[in-house]
């Protein structure tokens, strides 16, 4: 057993580099440390078959593992949440409000409203989880029903972003998540251009990666 424990924290601390967001993070933990069926709490069940001395062993190192996984993964926590705090306080900086929304969105706000009726091709590209016995109700596929949202209580001019978690009915596979987190940003004025949108980008890119970074746009 004691092999087994020292694979699983060798794995999951390996699997912990590779985490892109937030959801995944939580999906990795629930997968390890989750009471029900992860896979540390299963592999600690075989501890009721071993003796009094190799228990107390064994006991000690799945503590030690799990103190390695959890400080692992606190410390993920607090670098997408440095990340996304970061954000915030320079588009803050830049005017812009920080806006949030109901992940759980009418069908009107999270498409209607967004002009893709239902004959759109959009709506086939964002796979929808539907709420059952509730047809207009659904778990949003992007953070854009808060644009409509914010136009209607502020109108424009209008600079906003809004960070969040979205949702599709997707095949996960190393580009395809069910669950993502997005931020998007809205600019609503008179004389706003292209260049002011490259000019948010390359501030952005410069703000997270350093002053040397460049960016390359493609219609």
């Amino acid at each position: 057993m004691q092999e087994k424990l020292q694979q699983l924290k060798t794995e999951a601390l390996l699997a912990l580099k590779s985490v892109k967001d937030k959801a995944g993070l939580e999906e990795l933990e629930i997968k390890l440390l989750g009471r029900k069926g992860g896979e540390l709490t299963e592999l600690l069940k075989g501890l009721k078959d071993l003796g009094d001395d190799a228990k107390r062993e064994v006991g000690q190192l799945a503590n030690e593992v799990k103190t390695s996984i959890e400080t692992a993964l606190s410390e993920k926590k607090k670098e997408f949440s440095t990340i996304e705090n970061e954000l915030e306080d320079f588009f803050t900086s830049m005017g812009f409000m920080v806006l949030d929304g109901p992940e759980l969105e009418s069908e009107y706000y999270n498409f209607s409203a967004l002009n893709i009726p239902a004959d759109h091709p959009a709506r086939d590209m964002q796979d929808t989880f539907y709420i059952k016995d509730h047809a207009d109700w659904v778990m949003r596929t992007h953070t854009s029903p808060v644009q409509v949202r914010a136009m209607q209580k502020y109108g424009a001019p209008l600079r906003m972003i809004v960070p969040g978690k979205c949702f599709r009915n997707e095949a996960t596979d190393v580009r395809h998540e069910h669950t993502f987190y997005q931020l998007e940003g809205v600019v609503i004025d008179k004389g706003i251009s292209f260049a002011h949108m490259k000019r948010v980008f390359e501030s952005v890119a410069k703000n997270l990666y350093g002053t040397d970074t460049k960016i390359n746009i493609r219609p």
